[in-house]
């Protein structure tokens, strides 16, 4: 290997095995850092369906609200764990509108597991997750996909300088090592939840009811609070 741009061997070794480090450093860091977000006032009072969402995930909002309907006979439960609803009459609460109408669009088929992964990328969720990310309680998933998107640019720079620069053949080890790093670096989750939306889950306000709003105690339903930990997927409950 001759002089890259007036470097040795050595030091275009040196450079790149940098380089390569770049990507997956910054897709660990910048979702680390969207912890750190400014929290709006008044964010520290959610609902109790918020706070599943920040609890848990959408899975776990799925099952507080679906146990909520079957408590208020909205929906039944047969022995084999599947759903049918009772009443023709609507919820008052989005995610439950969305849950009940999933169920009679199953016909007595589903069941919660159906409804987790018919409802975890649905427009309720994803309002309640803006919602929450508006106040500065999760990190916006948009955020963390730009920074993925970022990182496989640079990493696409990475190895399209290689070529410019008349390394051809070094090219395609530096592409195999960056792209080995960076996809180890994607096995890491990103944090769902800021330092405010963990904060904020020892002591919450909670407006309302799971499947409407209503009369609150201010303090956190008991199933909420057995709750509590790490959103799925994310160790440590970051």
């Amino acid at each position: 290997m001759g002089a890259y741009w007036g470097l040795s061997a050595q030091e275009f070794a040196a450079l790149y095995a940098a380089l390569v480090l770049v990507p997956p450093v910054v897709r660990l860091l910048g979702p680390a850092l969207l912890r750190y977000r400014r929290v709006r006032p008044g964010a520290e009072r959610v609902t109790a369906v918020e706070l599943a969402v920040l609890a848990g995930g959408p899975d776990r909002a799925v099952d507080l609200v679906l146990a909520d309907l079957v408590r208020r006979r909205w929906i039944r439960v047969d022995s084999g764990g599947r759903l049918t609803t009772t009443t023709t009459r609507p919820p008052g609460e989005p995610l439950a509108v969305a849950v009940v109408l999933a169920v009679s669009f199953w016909r007595g088929l589903a069941t919660a597991r159906t409804l987790r992964l018919h409802l975890a990328d649905s427009p309720q969720i994803g309002e309640v997750v803006r919602g929450l990310a508006a106040r500065g309680l999760v990190v916006p998933p948009g955020d963390v996909s730009g920074i993925r998107i970022a990182c496989r640019v640079l990493l696409v720079g990475v190895v399209v300088s290689t070529f410019l620069g008349g390394y051809a053949v070094a090219a395609i080890p530096v592409m195999l090592a960056g792209v080995l790093v960076l996809g180890a670096a994607e096995l890491v989750p990103s944090p769902r939840r800021t330092v405010a939306g963990s904060r904020l889950l020892h002591g919450a306000t909670v407006l309302g009811t799971a499947t409407g709003p209503g009369p609150s105690n201010g303090q956190v339903p008991g199933w909420i609070r057995r709750w509590r930990g790490g959103w799925s997927g994310d160790p440590g409950g970051r």
